[in-house]
């Protein structure tokens, strides 16, 4: 095998200049989604606009990002600054490549995003919906790619790996014959989704011992899945063409996983690796040079990312290893300053004996000393002696202790670098977790919020309502008066009918003439003042209703919103619960293994 220095020298520049853009571009890839998120104050991401009009457009996406678990809010506004929105009629499509397709049902401002929309770009053609306004003018909006978000993700790879998943639902309860639900609860439904088919099962009555299950193995039409455009936990689940499921899910990322799950199986029975393998990588050329330098390439690619992994492998043993060695050693530089003290006394000791039994010279006399002084001193030496041979012994187990824990740390230093790597991985959950809390905090805060706002529209609303009925009333009045207008003007007609045979009676008819003047002045008013009235209710029934369809849509708005943080809620409270319990496992498990491995300790003199 060629060595990587070797392969590289065969590689051509353009290629290893290619390779190299596509490596920092995929390192750049979390980096920027990382400053994303850090440096966004707003939680939403904006889209593309195009189109000629004479006020603001915007298309964003509400929820932290391009995931399928956002909002899409398509928002006009008068482009002289005003803060009042303007009523749009949307008309949204999926973008699949070149493939455009209407999405059905959906014709406000606002489209809750799904796992249909993974993949895909989503398109909007918005134009005012009152054209009387003086507002003109179609705008497109784009946003997208969609993909999936970390948890739905591991779910889907976690579901995928053990080859099935169960998953529980509810049936909505029956409408009756006059179009009203039934009042009681809806069936718990258990879906089944494995490599082979999927199985429903529908608990029948209150308890669980009577069952009806339906199922289906995957074939080239069935089963798929068919989510609802606008209710967020609603899907149908169809086995066949006589056996249709509607079902609610419990959240709106558990119907994503459902939805998902079965494509995916489905998908993966009915189209080979192979397949979308040369889909994704053309085949080779038939030059046998060109094929055997890509190979050559991609093996001191791989050659390269594994000498690498190697490489930061054993900077980190080295970096241990240095810190024990340093440890080590540092014990061992008190361990022997210990023992030269102890040398020292000892010395001392030996050397005043010495100074006491030395004589001044050769021909000195020997200083008198007494038996019991002689006795007290041997008794003292000894008990110096034994008192350096207990401390020579302590510390010899001391360092035999030493060079035992040196070899126990070798021996757990990676059990002690996968504990700091879990404990470091608890740490960064744990600050996870407190970050959810306190955006769980705000969560209920801008619940309390949007309940405040909703019931400040709901007011709005009856308002409304109010002004609608006083308007109606206004209008039976108008209505009154046009008809007493009409009988007016059939008298004054009959009248002027009487005065026109009489001037063509009279043969003086100069006093017939000013009266039929006069009563011609009197009906022109007349129409006049009926045409001024009915301009003006018209105009007021034009506001009215144009005030209703604004506040309409931002009822509908608020509910949405107010639903979308309920469920973020529910899946914050389960993750912190999830979390809680994984921390106190592997703290426990840490522990225990720190216990077990711990070695025995030992007293320094």
């Amino acid at each position: 095998m060629q060595t990587p220095q070797c392969t590289f020298a065969s590689m051509d520049m353009s290629s290893l200049q290619s390779l190299q853009k596509l490596r920092n571009t995929l390192q750049e890839i979390p980096r920027k989604w990382l400053a994303r998120a850090d440096s966004a104050e707003d939680d939403h991401l904006l889209g593309d606009v195009s189109g000629e009009c004479n006020y603001h457009f915007t298309l964003r996406v509400e929820g932290g990002g391009f995931f399928q678990t956002g909002m899409l809010v398509a928002e006009a506004r008068r482009a002289g600054g005003s803060s009042l929105p303007v009523p749009l009629k949307c008309r949204w499509k999926r973008k699949i490549g070149d493939l455009i397709v209407d999405i059905p049902g959906v014709s406000t401002n606002m489209y809750q995003i799904s796992a249909d929309d993974v993949g895909t770009t989503i398109t909007v053609e918005a134009q005012p919906a009152d054209v009387d306004d003086g507002l003109y003018g179609a705008v497109v909006g784009e946003i997208g790619p969609f993909e999936l978000d970390p948890s739905t993700r591991r779910s889907l790879d976690n579901a995928m790996g053990t080859g099935g998943i169960n998953f529980t639902s509810t049936q909505p309860p029956k409408s009756n014959a006059d179009g009203s639900m039934s009042g009681g609860p809806g069936q718990e439904v258990q879906i089944h989704v494995s490599v082979d088919g999927v199985k429903v099962i529908v608990a029948e009555g209150s308890g669980r011992s009577s069952c009806r299950e339906v199922y289906v193995e995957y074939s080239a039409d069935y089963p798929k899945v068919i989510i609802h455009p606008l209710d967020t936990n609603k899907f149908q689940l169809i086995m066949s063409e006589s056996k249709t499921f509607t079902l609610l899910a419990l959240s709106r990322a558990n119907r994503d996983l459902v939805a998902l799950t079965i494509r995916c199986f489905h998908a993966h029975k009915y189209v080979s690796t192979s397949s979308v393998l040369a889909a994704l990588l053309p085949p080779p050329t038939s030059d046998p040079q060109a094929g055997s330098s890509s190979d050559a390439k991609l093996d001191a690619l791989i050659r390269l990312e594994r000498l690498l992994k190697e490489l930061n492998q054993s900077m980190q043993k080295k970096e241990t290893s240095e810190r024990v060695l340093r440890n080590t050693r540092y014990e061992k530089k008190e361990l022997q300053e210990q023992l030269m003290e102890s040398i020292s006394g000892c010395t001392d000791v030996i050397m005043g004996l010495q100074d006491e039994f030395s004589t001044d010279g050769p021909g000195s006399p020997q200083p008198a000393v007494t038996a019991e002084r002689i006795a007290e001193q041997l008794n003292e030496s000894q008990a110096v002696e034994r008192g350096l041979r207990k401390d020579v012994a302590n510390t010899k187990e001391a360092l035999e202790a030493l060079r035992a824990t040196l070899r126990k740390a070798e021996e757990i230093t990676p059990q002690i670098l996968r504990s700091r790597e879990e404990r470091n991985m608890l740490r960064s959950r744990v600050s996870e977790l407190t970050t959810v809390s306190n955006s769980a905090k705000q969560l209920d805060q801008a619940d309390q919020s949007h309940a405040l706002e909703l019931k400040r529209l709901r007011q709005d609303v009856e308002a409304l309502h109010n002004c609608k009925e006083e308007l109606r009333k206004r209008l039976q009045d108008k209505e009154t008066e046009k008809e007493e207008l009409q009988q007016n003007f059939f008298y004054v007609k009959s009248q002027l009918d009487k005065c026109q045979l009489r001037v063509a009676q009279d043969a003086n008819g100069e006093a017939a003439g000013k009266e039929l003047e006069r009563h011609s002045t009197t009906l022109s008013n007349t129409k006049d003042e009926r045409t001024r009235l009915s301009s003006r209710l018209e105009s007021v029934l034009r506001d009215q209703e144009k005030e209703k369809v604004y506040h309409e849509q931002q009822v509908d708005r608020v509910t949405q919103a107010n639903a979308k943080l309920h469920e973020d809620k529910d899946r914050v409270a389960r993750e912190v619960q999830r979390l809680s319990q994984m921390y106190r496992r592997r703290k426990a498990v840490a522990v225990r293994g720190f216990r077990r491995s711990r070695p025995g300790r030992h007293v320094r003199h």
